[in-house]
């Protein structure tokens, strides 16, 4: 509605705004608030902006605000964004483990992603409250090798069997056994769906007769199945949503069924370790603590290409870190040594986490840039109780930096530009409390964690780093009579230059990795050390496995102290054979990581 406002005079001057000129205040209906358009008459438009009357003069009237009001086409910035983009991130949900959707909306003329402080779109998630007709409900699924009656399936969504010829997909590939599917698993195909093409949930099968009622059951952005969940499909309805309120096109996207929560992983004991000769004093005073040293497998590696047989929701982070973090807490360590920890995750997730249960940590980011973007680079972490020790001193070790810093002891570039692998180790001082009190220097232990190249083609290069780690431990601790907790993910198998260096003090001039060295990286390295150095579990012997996957089961991970004022008491018993491979290998529903976690008591006395 156009309305004639009569100007009114001048005050004269360069910077005095213009006159008024043709147009109308709108006052919103719904919030009283008063806006000035100016009447453009090429277009017979009444657009915001100009410059309103003098308060005595103006003229108002009232619009409704919806969908169809003038105040919505009249200011475009207010106009519901359009949502090009929604998706679940976990198309196949699992009780208890949460759900968030990708949602990209265009607005204002740009693209970007809706966060969990966004107002831009409303949720709506909804259980579908299906039956099912009685005759397709109970029919007993069979084996597709064998008849026999099935126990699991396949749910990469993915894949497809050949089996005598005849090609089966995810959602009929039945089997009775880990041994069957194994069987299977040597005549699957990957990648066979057209680009696009998403797992339609169960009840579009064409031969269930479902009838579709939806229930209402949360309205955040992220929600967590529960219990009465599991076996429905859930789908979220996303409606953009203007400044003024106006509602834009709603976009809807739906999960297959949601899974039961899996059984938890067995609960590990602690074992005695048989007690070795050492130099404790009978009647010393002791302080008993626990360390755990574990491998988390960062987010970043755990993709379906480098772990095909592990469930596609078992390998997801949102469901890989609650089970991790309820693994880690269940060891109850007072030291956690943890390596493959992403940098976003430990900001965002664990270090809080841990936080609120006691615990303070540091953290050492790889040394490389991040990968292309912030965080998405892993670590490691040494975490402790606050209730238990203070922080005394931090130290990072960067591989690189030494390397460079030698640059002139390597014959060629060639050695260089080969350790130049980015691997770090943390070192951190802890001071014993007693009762919120500090027991002074003598009841101070170092601890160090690390995690060394993983390239088996390089072993000069864990031999290099291996070596310059217990070198600089070794000028660090010594002089101070500091005890010394070594751990981490060392790459290296028992057999390795590594570990005689570390269990002997110095390593065989003829050890094979010893004569693997192209690069002249050890030609004038000295292979020797001072430190005392045992290995918590060396008595589980070389039955002992602390990585198992597909294509390689052993020990690359270690807890290594010196003997002349700890004694390690007790060590985490390791994971049934049998569980480990009921899921073909890890990481599996029970355990989120590659590698298996190690916890020992240690026993510190007083110095002599």
């Amino acid at each position: 509605k156009e309305t004639k406002i009569p100007s009114h005079p001048r005050a004269g001057g360069p910077h005095d705004r213009e006159a008024p000129s043709r147009g109308c205040m709108l006052r919103r209906a719904n919030t009283g608030k008063e806006d000035f358009f100016q009447f453009n008459s090429s277009t017979s438009q009444l657009l915001p902006g100009g410059h309103p009357p003098h308060p005595t003069t103006k003229r108002s009237i009232s619009l409704p605000l919806d969908n169809e009001g003038a105040a919505g086409m009249m200011n475009q910035d207010h106009n519901p964004p359009i949502i090009l983009r929604a998706e679940l991130l976990q198309s196949i949900p699992v009780e208890g483990v949460e759900i968030e959707p990708y949602v990209l909306i265009l607005q204002h003329g740009q693209n970007r992603q809706v966060t969990e402080d966004d107002d831009s779109v409303m949720f709506k998630w909804s259980r579908c409250e299906y039956t099912a007709s009685s005759d397709t409900q109970d029919v007993q699924k069979t084996c597709i090798l064998t008849g026999r009656p099935a126990t699991m399936q396949c749910l990469l969504p993915d894949v497809v069997f050949e089996v005598n010829g005849v090609e089966i997909t995810h959602e009929h590939a039945y089997f009775a056994s880990v041994e069957e599917f194994s069987k299977a698993w040597q005549f699957h195909k990957r990648g066979v769906r057209n680009a696009g093409e998403q797992t339609k949930p169960r009840r579009q099968d064409p031969s269930r007769d479902f009838v579709n009622i939806w229930q209402e059951i949360g309205t955040s952005r992220v929600y967590i199945p529960q219990v009465h969940d599991v076996g429905r499909i859930l789908k979220l309805e996303c409606t953009p949503v203007g400044h003024n309120g106006m509602w834009g096109k709603p976009v809807t996207c739906e999960s297959s069924e949601v899974l039961p929560s899996p059984r938890p992983a067995p609960i590990r004991s602690m074992v005695d370790v048989p007690t070795p000769p050492n130099t404790f004093l009978p009647n010393g005073p002791k302080v008993t603590f626990k360390v755990v040293s574990y491998n988390c497998l960062a987010d970043i590696y755990a993709t379906p290409q480098v772990y095909p047989y592990t469930a596609a929701w078992a390998l997801h982070w949102n469901y890989r870190k609650r089970n991790l973090l309820r693994e880690i807490v269940s060891y109850k360590g007072d030291i956690l040594a943890l390596q493959e920890i992403q940098a976003d995750h430990w900001k965002e997730w664990l270090e809080p986490e841990l936080r609120a249960m006691g615990y303070e940590g540091v953290y050492k980011q790889k040394t490389r840039e991040s990968m292309g973007q912030d965080g998405k680079m892993d670590g490691c972490a040494i975490v402790y109780r606050k209730q238990r020790f203070s922080l005394i001193e931090k130290h990072a070790l960067e591989f690189n930096h030494v390397a460079m810093s030698r640059a002139k002891q390597f014959k060629n570039d060639k050695a260089l530009q080969c350790l130049l692998k980015d691997n770090v180790a943390l070192v951190l001082v802890l001071e014993v409390l007693h009762n919120g009190q500090a027991a002074g220097p003598n009841g101070r232990v170092c601890v160090a964690t690390t995690h060394i190249y993983q390239n088996q083609g390089f072993p000069n290069v864990k031999i290099w780093q291996g070596m310059t780690l217990v070198r600089e431990l070794e000028k660090f601790t010594v002089p101070r009579q500091l005890p010394l907790v070594l751990t981490g993910d060392l790459n290296s198998m028992l057999d390795s230059a590594v570990y005689e260096f570390l269990h002997n003090n110095v390593v065989s001039a003829s050890h094979p990795e010893l004569m693997d060295d192209a690069q002249g990286i050890l030609e004038n390295a000295e292979l020797r050390h001072g430190l005392q150095l045992r290995d918590s579990h060396e008595f589980m012997g070389k039955d002992m496995i602390t990585n198992y996957t597909a294509g390689f089961v052993g020990v690359l991970d270690y807890i290594w102290y010196t003997a002349e004022r700890l004694r390690a008491t007790r060590v985490l018993d390791q994971v049934d054979p049998e569980t480990l491979s009921e899921h073909t290998a890890l990481p599996s529903p029970q355990y989120s990581s590659d590698h298996i976690a190690l916890a020992a008591e240690f026993e510190l006395s007083a110095p002599r």
